[in-house]
């Protein structure tokens, strides 16, 4: 199945392209636990190739940002993880949630086509009209080499019946927004060619993507509650800083810079 799925993802790709992620790189899983948790037992052994990705039909153990369940219909949606090895400097390893939302974002901003344009909530969510449609998660193996998991989930041909009643009014899908079923494969390699094109030198070069995801920031402006580790945060979202950082401005003037958060709370 794997060897069938690779080349839908790479169909009209180029050699150089298909050199640098082989049949090898690439598994498809029709059940499993988590795809990050694989990739990661495979980076952790010293196992995992630069642009190896995992994907999946369905996720028991799937989780969010902070732990949370991401558990998705079988067969609906664009599930995987993709491990990057981590070669520059350690400071630009904060620029990958919103690399990878400007990479993901773009691929789904051209499937829907002009006139249909995706939001960014910082740092880790890609809305569509203030519903959610996409996450991502990146975790990090520093040993035996640092290596970055980049976890997707992509709600494509989802429908809205299919979703608890909770989450009804605040998640959709590309198949909610055109009315149409979309190929998953197709827009895993159209975010699979982004990330060839532009990793490592779009963190080393943040000034893209920063423009793409400040340029759709549902944030910015709005009044948050922040959990970032021990803090507990309230204050005026003022944008995206230059590394990738939420800057959030408190009530006594000065800008706090947030490289992560266990929970965003905005009105």
């Amino acid at each position: 199945m794997s060897g069938m799925i690779y080349s839908e993802v790479t169909r009209g790709w180029t050699e150089a392209d298909r050199a640098r992620f082989s049949p090898g790189h690439f598994t498809h899983l029709t059940e499993t636990g988590s795809t990050n948790d694989d990739l990661l037992a495979r980076a952790r052994a010293g196992e995992a190739l630069p642009f190896e990705l995992i994907s999946t039909d369905y996720q028991s153990k799937g989780r969010g940002r902070r732990g949370d369940r991401w558990e998705a219909a079988r067969g609906r949606n664009l599930l995987f993880s993709l491990a990057l090895p981590l070669e520059s400097p350690r400071e630009t390893w904060a620029c990958l949630p919103q690399l990878t939302a400007a990479l993901v974002g773009r691929a789904i901003e051209d499937i829907l086509g002009p006139g249909h344009r995706l939001g960014a909530k910082w740092p880790n969510d890609l809305l569509y009209k203030e519903k959610k449609l996409a996450g991502i998660l990146v975790e990090i193996s520093l040993l035996p080499r640092p290596v970055a998991i980049v976890g997707v989930g992509i709600n494509v041909n989802l429908r809205r019946d299919e979703l608890p009643d909770e989450l009804r009014d605040c998640a959709t899908s590309l198949y909610e927004i055109g009315e149409c079923e979309s190929n998953r494969w197709f827009l895993l390699g159209l975010i699979l060619i982004g990330f060839l094109t532009r990793y490592p030198a779009g963190i080393l070069d943040f000034s893209d993507s920063l423009a793409w995801v400040t340029d759709r920031d549902l944030l910015n402006g709005r009044t948050l509650r922040v959990r970032s580790g021990h803090d507990r945060l309230t204050g005026t979202a003022a944008g995206i800083g230059p590394g990738g950082e939420l800057l959030l401005k408190l009530e006594d003037g000065s800008t706090r810079e947030i490289v992560s958060a266990e929970e965003i709370l905005w009105k």
